[in-house]
């Protein structure tokens, strides 16, 4: 598929979008899951560059959060968001199923990987996730590079973590540690007394600061941080596509499909590296995230659809951590102060 037919689609998609908001003071509307407040800012700031006469809004939450509010909204009959791309993969299955949501199948769409998205364009992805495990580069005798390495005593009381109880993805980490490691896994890292806190983004960026040496569910880091993340030699970590979708109620139908073109089309795509999801690109000299031995991109969805075994994990990850305690990152004044260089938290 030629970048020149996708550009042409691009434009034209441009210019429905305005006429459709023309004389109005609306704007395109995306409800992304998150856990930071600036998550898709680097999303927005493409888009706007690209389309500058079409405004966007992304909003950041949780996405168990944004699914309760869509299902609510779509028995109403009266939909916010125009588009959604959340981690919860089971919603767009069950919204498939409903029959709610819209199908599209921009120029890009041809080459987004097979398996991550509907053959029939009721939903597709935006990119790829990853948890990688991270290490503070001062403080520790020698870097680790396994899991198993990150469980020794020089992590007493120096892990930082999710709760893997609060988020899907990092329990499905800790439900493949224990399915790796066994029992052991869980009791190990029960002994160091990690710091829990609520988000993924906060523990990705503290690791290096006041005496936290490690995080098993960080994030990719760049140069200036004070931690390193690595691919693990042999031990599980996560990756997965994020969904994405337009519904039959989305109000702004022709903005919607513009921002769906934008995100599966080649340029957008080349800006993500080693986390596109496109098969026709290489990740810019790096390996593809989704490509390694120890890594599953299609395991998570499965793993989302047996709501009773999260429920079972739930529960044994509160016999071990107690409760999960704290407001919702996103609306946690310290964490948002993080999020834009505060160091403190």
């Amino acid at each position: 598929m030629s970048v020149k037919l996708e550009e042409e689609e691009l434009q034209q998609l441009y210019q429905d979008a305005l006429t459709e908001l023309a004389g109005t003071t609306e704007e395109l509307i995306v409800w992304a899951g998150g856990d930071a407040v600036n998550q898709q800012d680097s999303v927005a700031r493409e888009f706007t560059k690209k389309f500058p006469k079409v405004p966007i809004d992304i909003k950041v939450d949780l996405s168990k959060n944004h699914d309760v509010v869509i299902n609510q909204e779509l028995l109403n009959g009266d939909l916010t968001p125009d588009v959604v791309m959340l981690q919860t993969s089971n919603d767009f299955e069950d919204w498939h199923k409903m029959g709610v949501l819209q199908p599209f199948k921009p120029q890009g769409f041809a080459n987004i990987r097979q398996d991550f998205k509907d053959p029939d364009g009721y939903f597709s992805v935006i990119k790829m996730f990853a948890f990688l495990p991270q290490y503070a580069k001062h403080g520790l005798a020698k870097p680790p590079t396994t899991i198993r390495d990150m469980l020794t005593g020089a992590y007493q009381n120096a892990l930082i973590s999710t709760y893997p109880h609060d988020d899907d993805a990092v329990l499905y980490v800790f439900n493949r540690l224990i399915e790796q490691h066994g029992m052991q896994f869980l009791r190990a890292f029960a002994r160091l007394n990690p710091r829990f806190v609520r988000g993924t983004a906060a523990p990705a960026l503290l690791v290096g600061m006041n005496g936290i040496l490690g995080c098993l569910t960080g994030y990719q880091t760049t140069p200036d941080q004070p931690s390193r993340s690595f691919i693990p030699a042999s031990d599980f970590f996560i990756s997965w596509g994020q969904r994405l979708a337009m519904f039959k109620l989305t109000k702004h139908q022709a903005a919607a499909r513009l921002f769906l073109a934008f995100a599966q089309s080649t340029a957008f795509q080349k800006t993500l590296g080693s986390y596109t999801v496109r098969s026709d690109l290489d990740s810019a000299g790096t390996p593809w995230i989704g490509g390694y031995a120890n890594t599953d991109p299609l395991g998570f969805y499965e793993f989302m659809r047996d709501r009773r075994h999260i429920h079972q994990l739930r529960k044994l990850m509160t016999d071990y951590f107690g409760p999960v305690v704290g407001e919702s990152p996103v609306a946690d004044h310290r964490m948002i102060k993080l999020t834009y260089g505060w160091p403190a938290y």
